[in-house]
């Protein structure tokens, strides 16, 4: 874990702007150990956003993220939807833009598919970012692009509407 610093001085969105991301090595596999970590931080990550301890929170999460580069995506993606169901605009912002980052440094290696879920995804952060108040990230994958460019709704449309049978009364 790394060793962040609670600082009263500093921003709780600057902590997020500057947590890590995904580096390399993203298919490193996680020992039990680390699993069981990254999952108690998570989990004292979104009791603190709860309780209202919003730097402390930051902190778990990001210590989450380094313990785990390869869920680093899901990682912001909850640490932005719980300061954003509790009410913390901004950070969420940067929590989301943060996950973005990571979910197109996942979709940019090589051999990785457009998939419906993937822009599913990216349509979601994409559409919370707006609601919020905050400009979308410059896509760099070809999934984020799609997902820029596309309605959430017709994503769902062309990926998962059509993969469900169609029920008709009699």
């Amino acid at each position: 874990m790394r060793p962040y610093r609670e600082d009263p001085m500093r921003a709780p969105f600057l902590l997020i702007e500057e947590g890590p991301i995904p580096g390399s090595d993203p298919e490193h596999l996680l020992t039990p150990a680390e699993t069981k970590c990254v999952e108690n931080l998570r989990k004292a990550g979104k009791k603190a956003v709860q309780l209202g301890k919003i730097t402390e929170a930051i902190l778990y999460y990001l210590s989450a993220v380094d313990t785990s580069v390869a869920q680093s995506g899901e990682a912001y993606l909850e640490l932005a939807g719980a300061l954003d169901q509790a009410s913390y605009p901004q950070p969420a912002v940067i929590a989301y833009r943060k996950a973005w980052t990571a979910f197109e440094a996942g979709y940019n290696r090589q051999g990785v598919q457009v998939d419906g879920r993937g822009l599913l995804t990216l349509a979601n952060i994409r559409d919370s970012i707006v609601r919020l108040g905050g400009q979308v990230p410059t896509p760099t994958s070809a999934t984020g692009k799609i997902a820029v460019a596309t309605p959430t709704r017709k994503i769902q449309e062309q990926y998962f509407e059509r993969a469900l049978p169609s029920v008709t009364p009699r």
